[in-house]
């Protein structure tokens, strides 16, 4: 479902940390914009 593609992205990306952003911080944003993404495709 969208928690299952949500996790998928976030595991799938190796950020980098840096001063804009903490690595698991880049991930939590991967994991929130994929939810959204693939609610709003779905026409939620």
């Amino acid at each position: 479902g969208v928690r299952a593609a949500a996790e998928q992205a976030a595991e799938g990306t190796n950020p980098p940390s840096d001063l804009n952003g903490e690595a698991d911080y880049r991930r939590h944003l991967a994991r929130v914009l994929t939810r959204r993404a693939v609610v709003a495709a779905a026409g939620g």
